[in-house]
């Protein structure tokens, strides 16, 4: 039998029914303690511009889930590009990240402190931070797929690689841009989006690239800056109607299989969080989002109150919208995690 330790002494020949009552006070305290724990152990990352240099770029930074506990990570990022998107290892050991420091983009490996850091990515071949496979072997990541310079310019394609950097496969192999890999809890299935069919949409497929299924299949609308929920359940992602005049951009939810659409910020309806592309013809490069640990909320950036990009908590139903950053700079890329 797992043993009770109680905060409450008992002391006196309470009656019965008095004694359980405690017990009952007891095992709430107990409760409270343990999620506030789990709150202070989480931390939601996002890259920032914030450090004030005076050539700009974006670093690394967290915040406890109600805003406060700032703090940075990176330190070093090459002017005018970033220190971008971490992601953490299942047993949180490590974190891979973005970085240009070794010339053109590449993913960078490190202690999940970001001590040790070190080029993860082979070849010249612009690479961007994907995600872990669920038991930490694997990594999917998109790479500007290229056979000579200049190594930005390309179809952008999905790859997995070991975590030894061996056997690193194209998995995606389609002409236009396939982006944002993210595995299903189960490992055998990867999300991700790609403007194959024309426009921006969300895809799912087996972890080798096989059995490929459109999920929202909206030549009208584009979907993008998806995240999965812990259970792999839902997707937060933002859109914008691509034929309208003035394009509001909105985070939604809907189930794994593309149904149950629902709108969280209504942003078309109130004209907030107008889309201004970073230059011309860029697509909403900035738009971010990541499910809280229990699932129940999801960070995103948005201009919804500001000419610059801020972070936003809000509830999957909709409720309790947050504002976390209070800044003259742009905070995009947010990542929810739990400090192990």
């Amino acid at each position: 039998m797992s043993s009770f330790n109680c905060p409450l002494t008992i002391t006196k020949p309470y009656p019965r029914g008095i004694v359980s009552l405690l017990f009952l006070v007891c095992a709430l305290l107990l409760s409270s303690s343990s999620a506030g724990q789990s709150q202070n152990r989480e931390r939601i990352f996002f890259d920032s511009e914030m450090d004030q240099k005076n050539i700009p770029s974006f670093e690394i930074f967290s915040v406890y889930p109600n805003g406060t506990g700032l703090r940075q990570h990176t330190f070093d990022a090459v002017p005018r590009r970033a220190n971008s998107s971490p992601r953490f290892s299942p047993d949180g050991k490590h974190v891979i990240f973005g970085t240009y420091k070794y010339g053109g983009y590449k993913i960078a490996i490190a202690n999940s402190d970001f001590t040790k850091q070190r080029k993860f990515t082979k070849g010249p071949h612009y690479t961007y931070v994907g995600s872990w496979s669920p038991n930490g072997k694997k990594v999917a990541y998109n790479k500007v797929d290229t056979e000579r310079a200049p190594y930005f310019q390309g179809d952008f394609e999905i790859f997995v690689m070991n975590l030894d950097q061996s056997h690193d496969v194209n998995i995606s192999n389609t002409k236009g841009s396939d982006f944002g890999p993210q595995w299903l809890p189960d490992g055998k299935k990867i999300l991700f989006g790609s403007d194959r069919s024309g426009n921006s949409d969300i895809y799912i497929m087996d972890e080798d690239g096989e059995n490929v299924k459109n999920i929202t299949n909206t030549p009208e609308i584009d979907e993008f800056g998806f995240s999965l929920s812990p259970d792999g359940s839902k997707i937060a992602f933002h859109l914008i109607h691509r034929e309208a005049k003035k394009k509001y951009i909105d985070l939604y939810t809907m189930n794994t299989d593309g149904t149950q659409r629902k709108n969280l910020t209504k942003n078309q309806v109130t004209q907030q969080n107008l889309f201004v592309p970073y230059y011309d013809g860029a697509p909403p490069i900035f738009y971010g989002s990541s499910w809280s640990i229990d699932g129940k909320k999801i960070a995103f950036s948005s201009k919804r109150n500001s000419s610059n990009f801020q972070i936003f908590t809000i509830r999957s139903n909709g409720q309790e919208l947050k504002q976390l950053t209070h800044n003259n700079v742009n905070n995009v890329f947010p990542f929810w995690v739990i400090e192990k």
